[in-house]
């Protein structure tokens, strides 16, 4: 009997791993609908593609599909929120990953932990350039007339400084910013920002029925932050994605890897 129970156990073990490692290749897209009275009509049903959290080591079938859901989502932009690799060998994969993005829709992007605590920002940062993208480094930028995109350096590494991103976007624009942990909103100028995306939490990658995520590698936010769409206090929205990669194990549960399509409306058209 004893045996029984631990072929039993060795089985179901096995067959969860395996779950685990096909959920993490089910790349999904997450749509999410905003309004604002704040935004410019004249950019009315604008879209955007957030991804986050690719953690590449080459450009295989997941980062394919990713780029396949960017493409049928047509965005008028599309968003990085970090840790697009932590792997030097990895670079030509990432620009590869971003010459098929910037051939959709202009292309912003910040440094997340990975490429901050493995000097890979500055080379990042020209592999994007080289695409005609933007790399954001606690700065901001216009698109378009009334819309502005700003970006930190990594909030989880004690980089980010949001007073410093937003400081030149004029206070009637629509202020999209991006971060790679939503511990951004322990800033209180990040605030400011009428759009927050980030990453950095997978969504806990691995969670349980009724209990959720376990550990969520955010220090400074509610546990309910940690994945989806949040409209904070103040009246800014947060939108946390359990991004596309993994780490440590390479494996996810009731936590599927997503694109973020976010369409933003004018309340008043």
């Amino acid at each position: 009997m004893d045996e029984r129970w631990l072929v039993a156990a060795i089985t179901g073990t096995a067959g969860l791993f395996a779950y685990g490692v096909w959920e993490s290749f089910q790349v999904r897209l997450m749509r999410y609908e905003l309004s604002s009275h704040r935004f410019p009509p004249t950019h009315n049903d604008f879209r955007i593609a957030h991804l986050s959290d690719l953690h590449m080591r080459r450009f295989g079938a997941r980062e394919r599909k990713a780029v396949a859901l960017v493409a049928q989502w047509r965005p008028h932009l599309i968003a990085l929120t970090g840790d697009i690799t932590m792997w030097r060998r990895a670079l030509p994969a990432a620009e590869t990953l971003f010459r098929h993005l910037a051939e959709i829709a202009p292309l912003f992007a910040v440094e997340g932990n990975a490429e901050a605590a493995n000097r890979l920002t500055e080379r990042m940062a020209e592999l994007l350039h080289r695409c005609g993208g933007h790399w954001l480094r606690n700065e901001a930028v216009p698109f378009g007339d009334g819309v502005w995109v700003a970006g930190t350096d990594d909030p989880h590494r004690h980089r980010a400084d949001a007073a410093k991103a937003l400081a030149s976007v004029p206070d009637d624009a629509f202020c999209i910013l991006l971060a790679h942990s939503p511990d951004i909103i322990a800033q209180p100028a990040a605030l400011r920002a009428d759009l927050i995306l980030c990453g950095h939490t997978h969504g806990g990658q691995v969670r349980f029925p009724l209990l959720g995520a376990i550990y969520i590698r955010a220090r400074k936010i509610p546990r309910t932050y940690a994945w989806g769409c949040h409209r904070l206090p103040n009246g800014t929205t947060l939108i946390t994605t359990s991004g596309i990669g993994t780490t440590r194990l390479p494996i996810r549960f009731l936590c599927p890897p997503e694109i973020v399509g976010i369409t933003i409306r004018n309340l008043s058209v």
